[in-house]
């Protein structure tokens, strides 16, 4: 993966929600210019079209755009929102794996980061969004360590949660939204579980739909592979008296499964998340809740 250098240009795409204005992320560009980089906006990124920015084609074609352009050394998603899965059969995956590079976003946007691993091998960073990071002030202290960290090559370790099983294993890390993910489900974009460290997370879901969810990933193909289970905030995410908590819903998930498994993780939709190599070979340590990044 490429390390991020001063003067490096990098280019902003919306391949989600809308934006509108430049001025809804002017604070996220003057950052990333004061890091010593280059923001350039793609062609698309200022495009409306329903709750999406522009229509599928263009969306795509500004990420097709930003990979094949051997200037620009990150892509930075402006927005997540929703429409994420709608680009995927429209994405150049060869072009993506002759010319990796940082893809950097969150919520919606792990619909492409899911695609982009499955079908080019790439390493995302998932936890940073332009719009949403700046909306009500300055950029969270976790946030931005974590992401500094992650483009400049420094990234080691993340440390977060309650032990819920212990043990260790290595694996790729998955961090999702759970619904996303599941909206992958029987597409040729959903993962191959096998070997990976999986975390997710999600916000506004009724704790039954929570429970029916986590069900229907556990009756995946290759989810009995899964080498481990970080389960992160699942944010405002209630129920009625018969649903049961949040914590039922995992203990019957997790009934027969013999694996190392974190709750409470630090991230998911809140203000302060750490910042993830989406795709990086890490080393999971459930007894320390400790995540260590092998390779990215």
């Amino acid at each position: 993966m490429i390390n991020l250098k001063i003067g490096d240009k990098v280019a902003i795409i919306a391949p989600c929600g809308q934006i509108g204005s430049a001025d809804e992320i002017k604070p996220a560009i003057e950052y990333l210019q004061s890091l010593g980089l280059q923001p350039q906006l793609g062609k698309h990124t200022l495009d409306v079209y329903r709750y999406m920015a522009g229509d599928d084609k263009n969306r795509a074609a500004d990420l097709n755009q930003a990979f094949a352009d051997s200037e620009i050394k990150a892509v930075f998603c402006a927005r997540a929102a929703a429409g994420g899965s709608r680009i995927l059969p429209y994405i150049d995956y060869e072009t993506v794996a002759r010319n990796p590079k940082p893809f950097i976003g969150f919520c919606d946007n792990v619909a492409l980061m899911l695609a982009l691993h499955k079908k080019s091998n790439l390493i995302s960073y998932n936890g940073f969004v332009m719009y949403n990071d700046f909306k009500d002030g300055p950029l969270d202290a976790l946030i931005k360590n974590d992401l500094e960290k992650l483009l400049f090559g420094k990234a080691t370790d993340f440390k977060s949660g309650t032990t819920v099983h212990g043990g260790t294993a290595k694996g790729k890390l998955l961090c999702c939204n759970l619904s996303v993910l599941l909206r992958l489900a029987g597409t040729p974009y959903f993962p191959d579980l096998r070997d990976k460290i999986l975390l997710i997370e999600d916000i506004h879901e009724r704790l039954h739909k929570i429970d029916l969810m986590l069900q229907q990933l556990k009756q995946q193909p290759t989810f009995e592979k899964l080498r481990g289970l970080i389960f992160g905030q699942f944010t405002d995410c209630q129920g009625d008296e018969e649903d049961g908590t949040l914590d039922d819903c995992f203990a019957d998930f997790l009934k027969g499964l013999n694996l190392p498994v974190v709750k409470d993780f630090c991230f998911g939709h809140q203000k302060s998340r750490h910042v993830l190599p989406f795709g990086a070979e890490v080393l999971f340590d459930a007894d320390n809740c400790r995540l260590e990044i092998l390779s990215y």
